[in-house]
Formats: structure tokens, C-alpha cells, sequence
């Protein structure tokens, strides 16, 4: 499965850099939460990075940042965009079970923004989630990212109807949030576990972290981005402030497609 995944990001490197333009919910979203409970000067490991564009907005705001990635692609296009900033930390390849990184410090916060929808088994997202918990200092806080089922089955029926015919398909998708001829059969994302939302929080408990927030990065838009960048100019911040200021509302959670839970370590 990490093969797997990082065949995919190594080959779709480019479209990561600009995904967060296509979905322009994420970072603002994720931003808001962060800029709320840890304030610049903090040390954070963005365990996933992408191709740095997350680690750049925090760096611009004051924070201090390591970054890792299992994509040898992604890692390169982080290292062009942030090699000179003097808030970088580190920019290593490594799976996010198995990065060194880890040991560097008690961290102030973790983003967790990728891995655990790429980890099938619910053992490894419990892992992650626990050496996160292991490695933050008392009261840091851990930002992870999951995607949701009825956004899988709204972008599975945008790229491949034909995936409700199979019962590896569609059917699969919704009872066990796994599929093999569906989401896993366009071209645009690979392998990955879509959670419902009530899953969250028992288990970042389970983790021992002490759930704060579960919210919805898309709200009312959900699946449907093009929504959002048919909106005239003057239409897009007001629609932006709705989405942040509505985020964990329960409703809209259920219509997002990828959801930030915000977590604390006690002590």
C-alpha cells in the first residue's frame, strides 16, 4: 500500500501542487483552526506535506515548521518553494509510520493531513494517531484530515457511474468505506478510506487525545467546487466566511467532503 501511494503522488505531483486551488476550502479552513490555539513561534511537523504549500502559509504567519512526505516528487517540489525560508525546519522523505522526524522534539502541533485515509486498516490510522499523541508536548494539538463517504460517493458518481453496477463498486464503497471499482478505478486519486463522520471522535479518544472540534472543509459546497469558482469575485469571501463560520455545524459536516479534526493532548 505505501508503494502504492507513492507511485500516485510521484505521478500526480503537479496536480497536488494546485489541488488547494481547485479546493479552496482546505487551508483557510485548517488555517483558522491552527491560528486559534497555537500562536507563531510554535514547532510544527506537517507529517504530509504535499508539495509545501500548507508549510508555506504557516511559515508566512510566523511558525516554525519540519516537513515530511512518502512522495520523492512532492518532497522535491516542497524543497524548490521552501528551502531558503529561514522557519523550515527539515524536508525529509520518509512514510509517516516510519519518519525519524518524529523524535526531533516535543512538538506544539502535528498536522496529520493526508495519511489517514491512504491507511486502510483502522490499527494504522490508531497508530498514527497515537505516535502523534506520543511525540506532541503536554496540550499540543494534533490537525488531521479525513475524507468523507458521501463525498466519495458524489465524486464516484461524477467520474464513474458505471462503479454502481459492481459490487466492488459503489455498494462496497458505502457499507465498508473501501472500494475496488469506483473511487479506486479514476485515474485521479488512488487507494484511500472514507470515513463517516461518527467515527472521528471515538476514535481520536481511543488515541487518548481529547477530541475540540470536528469540522466540515467544504460545508454546503461539499463535492461540488466548480460552485464556488463560478461565483462573481465580489460573492467568493462572503461564501468563504459561511463555510469557516458554519464548519461544525453537524448538517453541513455530512455535506463536506474532507473533514479537520482538531485533537489535544491532555496534560
Amino acid at each position: 500500500m505505501q508503494e502504492e501511494v507513492r507511485k500516485y503522488y510521484n505521478q500526480h505531483s503537479k496536480e497536488e501542487d494546485r489541488r488547494l486551488d481547485a479546493h479552496p476550502f482546505e487551508l483557510p479552513v485548517t488555517m483558522h483552526f491552527i491560528k486559534k490555539y497555537l500562536s507563531p513561534g510554535e514547532h510544527l511537523f506537517d507529517v504530509a506535506c504535499g508539495t509545501g504549500r500548507v508549510a508555506k502559509e504557516l511559515m508566512g504567519k510566523g511558525y516554525f515548521v519540519g516537513l515530511n512526505d512518502i512522495s520523492d516528487e512532492n518532497v522535491e517540489m516542497a524543497k524548490k518553494r521552501l528551502d531558503s525560508h529561514r522557519n523550515l525546519l527539515f524536508i525529509d522523505r520518509a512514510d509517516a509510520l516510519e519518519s525519524p522526524r518524529w523524535e526531533e522534539k516535543k512538538w506544539g502541533g502535528i498536522l496529520i493531513l493526508g495519511p489517514l485515509y491512504h491507511l486502510s486498516s483502522k490499527e494504522k490510522r490508531l497508530k498514527l494517531l497515537s505516535l502523534a499523541k506520543e511525540h506532541l508536548r503536554p496540550g499540543g494539538f494534533v490537525f488531521s484530515a479525513f475524507m468523507t463517504r458521501t463525498g466519495a460517493l458524489v465524486y464516484g458518481l461524477k467520474h464513474n457511474p458505471k462503479g454502481i453496477l459492481y459490487p466492488e463498486g459503489a455498494k462496497k464503497l458505502w457499507e465498508t468505506g473501501t472500494d475496488e471499482k469506483f473511487i479506486e478505478e479514476t485515474e485521479n486519486f488512488t487507494h484511500a478510506y472514507f470515513s463517516h463522520p461518527e467515527e472521528i471522535n471515538p476514535l481520536i479518544e481511543e488515541a487518548e487525545l481529547e477530541p475540540l472540534h470536528l469540522a466540515g472543509a467544504e460545508g454546503p459546497f461539499g463535492e461540488r467546487f466548480e460552485l464556488y469558482h463560478s461565483l462573481e469575485e465580489d460573492l467568493k469571501k462572503p461564501w468563504m466566511n459561511f463555510v469557516i463560520n458554519h464548519c461544525e455545524d453537524p448538517h453541513l459536516v455530512q455535506q463536506s467532503k474532507h473533514l479537520l479534526s482538531v485533537a489535544r493532548k491532555p496534560g
